[in-house]
């Protein structure tokens, strides 16, 4: 009687999974006559094969239960704990892509395209996407666009590192500089690294332009949004660049600030200046500012192109021009001794010593 129970529940077995070619393999009609330990073996064979079959279709790993035919358990146990495995196992995987369904969602509503969420992930891929949704959020919240907030990232990833708490103080401190949403948006795109700049490093530059360099306020806020490189330049550096320009050029504050002066390095300036200058073409002005000849404007001499400023502004080639650069950074080129002292000139001692006998 037993065999015979063991073969009604295989059929039910074979008819749920239809599998009746597969038990026609694995199990004769003559076992059903045999001793219940033969047929227990074959049924035995037959779970197993049943539990790859359905784990290849499942594609998730499967543990097959044992099944023991002096247990007095009920057989269609192992059968239950088969069929119940796939789904226990993939909650937690349907938990994450639940999560990460929300994030894609949020950033959805705050504007960015797919492509550009895809982009956005692809910046330190690593990075928990809810701290990527927070540092996002706070930079919307600067009042930059999607486009600059991809920019910035893509070509500053280390913004994706810094704590939402860095980002508001950078805030509060960049609208104390007159800063608003337009400018914000310039200075992510083409310096991204003042978000990341230390606090002190700011307030430096800005102590040096106002107290040393005396701009204005509004003059500061103007000089950093055209020009916001000056944060990352040598404040010794930085200082010699102004006083060449105010001193040796004779160029006032304002006439520096509206020409983006600081966008230029000083070896260009200097360079055209001086080439203007032996040319007899420009002129350091006097004390009440007044010149012999007009000199070309600072915004003209420092923007043209280097073909444009040879031929219309300094009315010479090329050539003679290249020639004349690498003649000035031989003179302006240092001499040292063999035991590493500067070396100094005789007679530029001997006139030092004539100016301090008159």
């Amino acid at each position: 009687m037993r065999g015979f129970e063991l073969g009604r529940l295989c059929a039910r077995v074979l008819q749920r999974h239809s599998f009746a070619s597969l038990a026609c393999q694995s199990i004769q009609l003559s076992s059903l006559n045999s001793s219940p330990l033969a047929f227990s073996c074959s049924l035995r064979h037959l779970g197993c094969k049943l539990v790859c079959t359905s784990s290849e279709q499942n594609e998730m790993p499967l543990h097959v239960a044992s099944f023991n035919p002096e247990s007095s358990d009920d057989p269609q146990k192992p059968l239950e704990t088969v069929t119940s495995s796939p789904a226990e196992q993939q909650r937690p995987a349907n938990l994450s892509y639940l999560k990460l369904g929300k994030v894609l969602d949020s950033f959805l509503d705050m504007g960015f395209s797919h492509a550009e969420i895809k982009a956005l992930f692809s910046v330190q891929p690593k990075l928990l996407s809810h701290a990527r949704l927070a540092l996002v959020s706070e930079l919307l919240l600067l009042g930059l666009s999607t486009d600059a907030i991809l920019k910035a990232l893509q070509k500053s990833p280390e913004l994706l590192r810094m704590s939402p708490n860095h980002l508001k103080d950078r805030a509060d401190l960049l609208r104390k500089l007159s800063f608003k949403e337009g400018s914000l948006n310039h200075m992510a795109i083409h310096c991204p690294s003042i978000f990341t700049l230390p606090q002190s490093r700011i307030e430096a530059v800005k102590n040096l332009l106002t107290e040393k360099c005396l701009f204005s306020t509004q003059q500061l806020s103007k000089i950093l949004r055209t020009c916001p490189n000056v944060l990352l330049e040598d404040l010794d550096h930085l200082e010699y660049k102004f006083q060449f320009v105010y001193f040796r050029m004779g160029i006032k504050h304002r006439e520096i600030v509206n020409s983006a002066f600081f966008q230029k390095s000083l070896a260009e300036i200097k360079n055209r200046h001086i080439f203007l200058e032996r040319l007899g073409l420009y002129q350091t002005p006097d004390k009440k500012g007044q010149t012999q000849i007009v000199n070309p404007k600072l915004k003209s001499l420092i923007r043209a192109s280097e073909t444009d400023f040879v031929t219309k502004i300094a009315c010479s080639s090329v050539e003679e021009y290249e020639i004349f650069k690498k003649l000035l950074a031989r003179e302006e080129e240092p001499e040292w001794n063999k035991d590493g002292t500067l070396k100094v000139e005789l007679s530029d001692v001997e006139s030092d010593e004539e100016s301090d006998t008159e």
